[in-house]
């Protein structure tokens, strides 16, 4: 029987918020076989003492790991880990308060795309934070297709003060880009050895990273529309330490798309290389 797995990294300045993500994990209604906690010994931008580490509640297991991979940290070790193990592994992020049937949904559409990689949100190579001018469109159909937002959907942002996203796509199909935040569900073997070996710089962009090794690999990624909004839940103490804020080495988010694209481009020959 196929395991399921779930697994994600944190930070530092999030280790005393963790727990309320790591609940909403445990209350599940999909029957989960483990949930990881990855924490390197070493982080690049952070440093913590052992009394630091996170008080876990019954179920998770702490991970310490000796290399800080960034992001990636929340599923590469733990494709390393169930390497060869008839299991899966959905990932997500440490802020995020997912519903009860969210494992479960991933599960079924796992079932039904078993050689995708499976996301709840996810975006295509031309949208503006990716490589926006690219003349580059995915062959694979049915594309996903995304909603319109109009009216309704900019007053309930504004009335939730930026907290409520709702549903981006109104088709599942396949995407170019995973966004981790959501979730992403993973066999073991999607990664070649090649994802381990991060450039400096690109460490900081993990969707472009992770979703360039899978086409790298010829995994498609495929966006289940059938999923239900997420309620961010991040505190104000913690947006100094957002990757999404980060200029590291002159480069903001959106330049680091796009010299994680034109790695791909230039090394691997994919999304128009």
């Amino acid at each position: 029987m196929t395991k399921l797995i779930i697994s994600l990294t944190t930070i530092p300045p999030r280790f005393k918020y963790v727990q309320e993500c790591l609940s909403s994990l445990l209350s599940q209604t999909a029957e989960v076989a483990a949930v990881n906690l990855y924490i390197p010994r070493n982080y690049k931008r952070f440093s913590y003492a052992q009394s630091d580490l996170p008080v876990l509640a019954k179920g998770v297991n702490l991970r310490l790991v000796d290399e800080d991979l960034g992001p990636a940290t929340k599923v590469l070790p733990a494709c390393r880990d169930y390497y060869g193990q008839d299991a899966c592994i959905l990932y997500c992020d440490d802020d995020k308060i997912y519903d009860r049937d969210w494992a479960q949904r991933f599960l079924d559409a796992s079932k039904e795309h078993p050689d995708c990689a499976i996301c709840e949100r996810g975006s295509h190579l031309s949208h503006p934070h990716y490589a926006n001018s690219s003349s580059w469109a995915s062959c694979r159909h049915p594309q996903a297709t995304p909603i319109r937002r109009g009216l309704r959907y900019r007053t309930r942002r504004i009335l939730s003060l930026g907290q409520w996203k709702s549903l981006k796509w109104t088709e599942s199909g396949y995407v170019d880009i995973l966004e981790g935040w959501g979730g992403v569900m993973v066999r073991p073997n999607f990664f070649g050895d090649s994802a381990w070996r991060i450039p400096d710089i690109l460490w900081t962009v993990d969707d472009v990273w992770l979703s360039g090794c899978l086409e790298g690999q010829g995994i498609p990624i495929w966006l289940n529309a059938k999923s239900k909004p997420i309620i961010k839940e991040t505190s104000n103490e913690v947006e100094h330490a957002a990757l999404r804020n980060l200029v590291y080495k002159g480069h903001d988010r959106k330049a680091a798309n796009k010299q994680c694209i034109d790695y791909f481009r230039q090394n691997f020959g994919i999304w128009g290389g």
